[in-house]
């Protein structure tokens, strides 16, 4: 399977598209906590049941009942061996689902509750962009919350967006140099020392580029329409 969608233990998404990308995924992960709020969502009823595809859980089993371990209503595999201490289980869910050939993840669920957690989630995007994918290529990846979509960025692009869309940029790696084409407050050749820098910011056409001098990784959040 080419696309995974990985539902991590924080906030249940409430955005329909959320929803939707959920009840249509090809290949469906939960991080073992996220497994028992997907049950109480109800998002699959009996209507529906029927067109779930198997969902794969991960984890440590630490946040999920034994009940709905021992008797789960969808039809579930849950993936042992999977006890890196030294990692999250939301990691522990992305790496699994590049041994099953995913080149493209959608993660939710990853933001609200906790914000360490939150923080930790949204950095990880720096790490997981740069994962080999069984295309040879780097993991396409991106983190969707209610409000906007995050995506890492390693090289020069031009990004899709409609006008007025809100836009926030984050230099993960320090010494790069930025440069933007289509923004309302231009960015010319700055490095972005801090995460505030050039937040807060707006498109002005149906897309806008980005022009990045160095090697790191880039995160741009664009906001919901």
């Amino acid at each position: 399977m080419n696309k995974a969608t990985i539902l991590a233990n924080g906030e249940f998404p409430k955005r329909c598209e959320s929803l939707q990308a959920i009840k249509k995924s090809q290949l469906l992960i939960c991080c073992d906590g996220a497994y028992k709020k997907l049950v109480d969502s109800g998002i699959f009823d009996n209507s529906t049941l029927k067109q779930v595809p198997q969902i794969h859980v991960i984890g440590d089993g630490d946040s999920l009942p034994a009940g709905l371990k021992g008797n789960p209503p969808f039809p579930t595999l849950f993936v042992e061996g999977w006890t890196d201490q030294e990692c999250n289980d939301l990691t522990k869910a992305v790496r699994y689902a590049l041994t099953l050939g995913t080149t493209e993840i959608d993660i939710l669920g990853a933001t609200g509750l906790r914000e360490d957690h939150t923080l930790g989630n949204i950095s990880l995007l720096g790490q997981y962009c740069q994962m080999p994918a069984g295309d040879g290529k780097r993991l396409g990846v991106r983190m969707l919350t209610d409000c906007g979509v995050f995506m890492p960025v390693t090289k020069s692009c031009t990004l899709p967006t409609f006008k007025g869309q809100q836009v926030s940029i984050f230099a993960l790696t320090p010494g790069l140099l930025l440069t933007s084409e289509g923004l309302k407050y231009p960015i010319e050749r700055r490095e972005l020392r801090w995460w505030w820098e050039a937040t807060l910011n707006e498109a002005l056409g149906n897309s806008f580029s980005l022009t990045i001098e160095g090697e790191g990784v880039v995160l741009v959040f664009l906001v919901n329409g």
